[in-house]
């Protein structure tokens, strides 16, 4: 989900950006605001990322502790 997130925060970053290189200062604000769900996405990566790797880190405490 965090990686859909991402990439749709940077599909929006290149909406945002191709007014500029077409010659035009008009920037769309839904767009503006949908380039947040760039950092958003990575955020929710990093979370899933730390969530695993813990309960990785239980995991291999547990069956020491059991051996």
């Amino acid at each position: 989900m965090g990686a859909a997130c991402f990439l749709a925060g940077l599909v929006f970053v290149g909406i945002v950006f191709l007014p500029f290189f077409a010659g035009s200062s008009a920037q769309p604000a839904l767009a503006a605001v949908g380039t947040m769900l760039g950092p958003v996405g990575f955020v929710l990566v990093l979370v899933g990322i730390v969530r695993q790797a813990r309960a990785n880190n239980r995991a291999a405490r547990e069956a020491l502790n059991r051996g």
